[in-house]
């Protein structure tokens, strides 16, 4: 079944095949008498084949390489031509085999599940050392691992310990060696779950996944000052010149707006759980200065037009009060120059 006993860590023996293989006949010492009579003969066997007579094809191929691989301490890459030996035979034998190499590995939860597979799935093909050994083995590693059960309150999620993907929720109680672990829990549209164990070995562990829904919104909250009405997305908010309220995430449309004051609007973009504070100044409407309101708007071209325009008959001579020649109308101021703006 092996070909030579392999020895555990933590010093665990583990017992030889009960298949061995016979040992060739000794010639008789000089002097000895010379037997008679017909050879005696050969005794019936009484165990299985070893694997290295049962297994054929690519099975053989992958063990022997394997044995190899095993021979120079390559134990990763031992336990894949031990995987793929044993995918191909389905001999439980190489079970053990695969345990002993994740054992090397200090892989003592990997290590103890195929071990316990190995005696559950042998059947015939073990005798009562191989089940001796094995139990020796189960008995080394189980202080050096820890079940650990973990309750999620989504069905469905994905449950991962360290990287490596173990199923969806609802999962099984599942056995994992001493050390700190990562363990995530994962659902679309629902927040992450994280949470690093420490395993000290034999004990058993709980872990409660609790997954909150994720909402699409954030918060914002707009300052104004004064009795400035505030409208988000058309829609009257708030009247005090402050608001603060949650906003769906996305884009929306802000407007703050107060009597005599120039109303203020922008674009605000929310992301998931974000807040925002949006302070605004409003700024007096033109109006209520000393120009016409079209004369803002329309632009300083426009203005320096306008009081142009104005100076021009602010400062023309009036006929109708026109003095003598030389002389200046009451009133009426003549500019020696162009004005300038």
């Amino acid at each position: 079944m092996r070909t030579a006993p392999y020895v555990l860590a933590l010093a665990v023996t583990l017992g030889a095949s009960a298949a061995r293989a016979q040992q060739p006949a000794t010639a008789p010492k000089p002097g000895a008498p010379a037997r008679t009579g017909a050879p005696p003969a050969s005794a019936p066997s009484t165990g299985p084949l070893p694997l290295s007579e049962t297994l054929s094809g690519t099975a053989k191929a992958d063990y022997d390489s394997a044995k190899m691989l095993f021979g120079v301490s390559d134990y990763a890459g031992a336990i894949i031509k031990f995987t793929s030996a044993y995918g191909a035979s389905k001999d439980a034998r190489l079970l053990y085999n695969m345990a002993t190499c994740e054992s090397k590995l200090h892989h003592y939860a990997k290590a103890l599940g195929l071990m316990r597979r190995y005696v559950a799935d042998g059947g015939a093909l073990l005798t009562d050392q191989d089940r001796a050994d094995a139990d020796a083995a189960i008995r080394a590693f189980e202080p050096l691992t820890s079940t650990v059960t973990i309750t999620v309150t989504e069905p469905g999620a994905t449950v991962t310990v360290d990287g490596e993907v173990l199923g969806q929720a609802p999962i099984a109680p599942f056995v994992i060696d001493i050390g700190v672990h990562k363990i995530k829990v994962q659902k679309p549209e629902f927040q992450d779950f994280a949470e690093e164990l420490t395993v000290s070995g034999s004990a058993q562990f709980s872990v409660e996944a609790r997954l909150a829904p994720i909402v699409h919104e954030g918060r914002v909250t707009v300052r104004a000052g004064g009795a400035a009405v505030i409208t988000i997305d058309g829609s009257p908010v708030g009247s005090g010149g402050m608001w603060t309220g949650p906003l769906k995430s996305g884009g929306h449309t802000l407007r703050v707006s107060a009597d005599g004051m120039v109303p203020y609007q922008t674009e605000v973009l929310l992301e998931d759980g974000q807040t925002r504070d949006i302070p605004v100044t409003l700024q007096p409407e033109p109006s209520k200065g000393l120009l016409p309101t079209w004369a803002w708007i329309a632009g300083g071209v426009v203005v320096a037009g306008g009081l142009g325009v104005g100076g021009y008959f602010l400062f023309k001579p009036s006929s109708k009060y026109e003095g003598p020649a030389g002389n200046l109308a009451p009133g009426i101021i003549y500019a020696s120059s162009p004005v300038r703006f």
